[in-house]
């Protein structure tokens, strides 16, 4: 493809205007490298998948691949994102392509896709059809495929094995993925298929091992070729490649977090069970960044609930290295939107009984004009939260209710939050230490083959802020499922 790909290259420039050198270095490698079957780990954001549907495009108009594409993202933000860049190039051709796109439920889950059918090509219409993950999705197929951010699947294993089948009949392979732990599928493919690119020293690789061309590109990679100055280009910043490194450090806040995102340096602990890549579409503007001011913390609600049908909210209480965390979500239609987040430490317990007091009883105007309290707030009430919780449910009688954190209704809340953020149904506030705690939740699975999930402590609490924001969740599905609000006189606010 390498003739090809430098002509439609060229012609692109003409017609689309773009920089004369389109690609860095390490695109240029994966464009250019035919292998049946790569392997790319990589840092976020390097524009591996912008660079991967150049290459689906071109191979199908070029007549020298028509065969169809099957592309597969953990989430859908990701897949929709790499079907705009199809479509964009398409476009840039003046190629005219038919798009349909389908919805639908896979044992319980949502699955999403998006199938562009292409011009005539040889004989037949080669089709990209990009997907959400759902391994019953590539079953029956046939082509090429693409599983972007491989680590991050929910179901890797299953992905992997539905997949691979798919190439049999000459297709292609092409795996993409910034690392999620040690243990994840991605990084044992990593590990095994380097020892076939150098046994001297990774070791010699069993028969059985995957085999695959490895391209390896982490963001100082990334920002030697020439990344901070595309972006300056397309931004109209003027970062220093030093501050650009600085910038992606700060935001990441721990080491570990930057390593794993940026570094391709897996975690040695498991893979986290809310990803980075998966927190980030859900950031919103919109959302209300945590505060330790109870003021602050209510102004920031009642200036957030008048777009919200109801508000519910979740506490976590920890007083010295945890944190008392009280989380307010407001329903805005599918939408769970984060209206306030107080964070204390090394508070009295009567400080955190008048913040809950104080949330319970104010006075909220919501959509409609309709002037409201809090519906429902779930609180933990294993081991310091069981006084607390006991009293607030006498004063609040059927608004407050006391949460016994077992490992079932740990499942069952954590699950909730993994859905709303797969299903861009929560929007979580721009916070680094808020997307660092809730990715700190890990699944493990036991020796006996139990479910649990576990995080570690740090100087930001353990996973207080997560466990808040879950228990909202539980809080605003109970709130619906008894619907009923709380109505109260008008009057000053």
């Amino acid at each position: 493809m390498k003739g090809i790909a430098r002509k439609l290259a060229t012609t692109l420039v003409a017609t689309a205007g773009l920089v004369s050198h389109m690609w860095l270095p390490y695109q240029q490698a994966w464009i250019e490298d035919d292998s049946d079957t790569k392997i790319w780990e990589k840092s976020r954001r390097i524009g591996a998948d912008y660079c991967e549907s150049f290459c689906c495009v071109t191979e199908r108009l070029d007549g020298s691949n028509t065969s169809d594409y099957w592309y597969s993202s953990a989430d859908e933000s990701a897949a929709l994102e790499f079907g705009e860049y199809v479509k964009m190039w398409l476009q840039l051709y003046n190629m005219a392509a038919e798009v349909v796109m389908q919805q639908g439920l896979d044992d319980g889950k949502d699955w999403l896709k998006m199938t562009i059918t292409l011009p005539q090509i040889n004989g037949r219409r080669p089709r990209i059809t990009v997907m959400t993950s759902s391994p019953k999705r590539f079953r029956s197929k046939g082509g090429d495929i693409c599983l972007s951010e491989l680590a991050f699947h929910e179901q890797a294993h299953e992905m992997w094995k539905a997949a691979v089948p798919v190439a049999t009949w000459g297709g292609k392979i092409r795996i993409i993925s910034s690392h999620n732990g040690v243990d994840s599928v991605f990084n044992q493919l990593i590990e095994q298929a380097r020892k076939h690119e150098d046994p001297e020293l990774y070791g010699e690789p069993k028969s059985t091992d995957f085999k695959a061309s490895v391209h390896r590109v982490d963001i100082y990679d990334a920002v030697n070729q020439g990344l901070c100055e595309r972006i300056n280009e397309v931004s109209g910043s003027n970062k220093s490649r030093d501050e650009f490194i600085a910038d992606l450090m700060a935001m990441c806040a721990t080491g570990e977090v930057f390593d794993e995102e940026f570094g391709c340096i897996p975690s040695k602990q498991s893979g986290s069970y809310f990803p980075h890549a998966l927190l980030t579409p859900c950031v919103s503007p919109r959302c209300a960044v945590p505060t330790d001011d109870l003021d602050t913390f209510i102004a920031d609600i009642k200036a957030r609930s008048t777009q919200c049908d109801r508000v519910s909210g979740g506490s976590d209480i920890g007083r010295k290295s945890d944190r008392f965390v009280i989380w307010v979500w407001g329903r805005s239609g599918s939408k769970r939107i984060t209206l306030g987040v107080l964070v204390y430490q090394n508070r009295d317990f009567d400080v955190m009984e008048h913040a809950i007091n104080t949330l319970m009883s104010a006075r909220l105007m919501l959509a409609g004009s309709r002037v409201l309290r809090v519906s429902l707030l779930s609180i933990d009430e294993t081991g310091l939260g069981m006084q607390l919780a006991e009293r607030m449910e006498k004063k609040h009688r059927g608004r407050a209710e006391g949460i016994t954190m077992s490992t079932a209704v740990k499942e069952d809340m954590f699950t909730r939050l993994r859905a709303g953020v797969e299903e861009l149904s929560v929007e979580l506030p721009d916070d680094t230490v808020v997307l660092a705690d809730i990715s700190s939740i890990r699944k493990e699975v036991t020796a006996a083959g139990n479910v649990r999930y576990s995080a570690a402590s740090n100087e930001h609490g353990h996973a207080d802020r997560a466990t808040a924001a879950a228990l909202g969740l539980v809080a605003d599905e109970s709130a619906r499922a008894m619907a009923r609000t709380v109505d109260i006189e008008e009057g000053c606010w």
